[in-house]
């Protein structure tokens, strides 16, 4: 028989106050954890979370839902964005925020690091050296950011892609690596993203990434999951195991 798990967020959920103008409710149910938000006119990170973090700015990354209400983000590079109801978001670690307008914004949160918001400070995270070098990774793929990745990655990297598609490989070198990642950008009109979802690690000289791949080629678009696990040699990664949640599907998109 099948296992239905089920919570009321209401009912079951964890409520964390913040330190004015609004609240967090937390619950998970199986494989998903859920954060709903509810900021009142007047609430800002900086005021009203801050003082709970412990941190200068918002070390959550946020991947969510706007059901009502207006809210603008401020990054640390002095990017700003409005997010508004029925907007889906993904937001980086390292920002501030307040409620536009006199209506509350009310969101949901399904990322991994919501069960870290608006928590006391003082709760250690679990993040390595070897899994922050993994996150710059992610980010400098899909910025584009060829000098980043030479730096995280050993002369002598080997990246394993599984399948029998065109890009199934072993591709040994540092050079034969970024040409493989220019390969998959060439294939896909350069819409090919590897958005980050969690990564864990041993504290040692492994680290899993999750992910999640868009791109759209020949006019169709693609969304599928996937894994990389990484090897390090201290601040260098060594060797990249790439796995598919769809590993035929992926194939077939590239062929």
């Amino acid at each position: 028989m099948a296992e239905i798990i089920t919570t009321n967020l209401d009912r079951d959920g964890e409520r964390r106050a913040f330190a004015g103008h609004g609240h967090a409710t937390l619950a998970t149910a199986g494989g998903l954890s859920l954060m709903r938000g509810v900021f009142e006119p007047g609430w800002r990170w900086s005021v009203d979370v801050a003082p709970l973090a412990g941190t200068p700015s918002c070390q959550v990354r946020h991947l969510g839902y706007v059901l009502s209400g207006r809210m603008q983000v401020r990054f640390q590079d002095g990017t700003e964005r409005e997010i508004g109801q029925g907007d889906l978001f993904d937001l980086p670690a390292g920002h501030d925020a307040w409620v536009v307008g006199d209506e509350p914004c009310v969101m949901v949160d399904v990322s991994p690091d919501a069960t870290r918001y608006a928590r006391p400070a003082g709760i250690a995270d679990a993040e390595d050296a070897q899994m922050a070098l993994v996150k710059r990774g992610y980010a400098a793929f899909n910025a584009g950011d060829v000098d980043t990745l030479r730096q995280i990655m050993a002369a002598d990297v080997v990246h394993h892609v599984a399948g029998t598609g065109p890009l199934a490989g072993s591709y040994k070198g540092i050079d034969a690596v970024l040409g493989y990642y220019a390969k998959l950008g060439e294939l896909t009109g350069g819409t090919f993203r590897a958005s980050l979802l969690d990564v864990h690690g041993d504290q040692s000289a492994h680290v899993t990434a999750v992910h999640q791949m868009t791109a759209t080629r020949n006019g169709v678009t693609r969304v599928s999951r996937g894994s990389i696990l990484f090897t390090f040699a201290g601040d260098r990664a060594i060797d990249l195991l790439e796995l598919h949640a769809d590993l035929a599907g992926d194939d077939a998109f590239f062929a």
